[in-house]
């Protein structure tokens, strides 16, 4: 039986949680042995079937963890609370009693990558991070005290938009295997390490 199985929504997230797993030291936590798979359906299929998705993996895995989005569905922005009750509730009443969790990016997984960080500007082509989020504040895609982009995802496009550089698996992977841990201050980002310290620890 492996550790964990993780179901994600798209190739970015798998590059990027990918990524970051490989940092075990940085987690404190032991070696695991994982596999991340991408619901044909992405945020919509994760959110409605993930219980039928991860099933046959019961008993080959000893727990499950499932990423999403929160801003999926344009029609009606549901809360990350209901949308975890909703998918835990399926998932135990599939088996997964005390051996999943649900972790919701708010507003979308792309807030992850605005780590304070010089790798996080080279990555995007910038020098300087204080900079490129000086320039994104004069385009209205930063709030001027806040610590992340208002809309992440549209700042992350006019970034690379600007410095002809194509979004790619690559850059989220790029940034999750270089920014300091310490620097990333989401709620999210938080939920997963402590889950990660709690069922793989040192």
């Amino acid at each position: 039986m492996k550790d964990l199985i993780i179901l994600v929504a798209d190739v970015s997230m798998r590059s990027g949680i990918e990524s970051l797993l490989n940092r075990k030291e940085s987690f404190g936590i032991r070696q695991i042995s994982y596999d991340i798979r991408v619901h044909p359906e992405r945020d919509p299929g994760i959110y409605k079937r993930s219980a039928d998705f991860l099933r046959i993996f019961l008993n080959q895995y000893s727990y499950a963890l499932v990423f999403l989005d929160q801003e999926w569905n344009e029609d009606e922005i549901i809360s990350s609370d209901k949308i975890i009750c909703k998918i835990k509730d399926n998932l135990e009443k599939s088996g997964w009693i005390d051996r999943s969790e649900i972790i919701v990016f708010e507003p979308e997984f792309d807030i992850w990558v605005w780590a304070e960080s010089p790798h996080t500007a080279k990555a995007l082509g910038w020098d300087s991070y204080s900079e490129l989020s000086k320039w994104l504040i004069s385009k209205g895609f930063w709030e001027e005290g806040t610590s992340k982009p208002i809309r992440p995802k549209e700042a992350l496009e006019m970034v690379l938009k600007n410095t002809g550089i194509p979004l790619s698996s690559s850059i989220y992977e790029n940034i999750a295997s270089k920014v300091s841990l310490r620097k990333c201050e989401d709620a999210s980002f938080r939920k997963f390490k402590e889950i990660l310290q709690k069922w793989f620890p040192a």
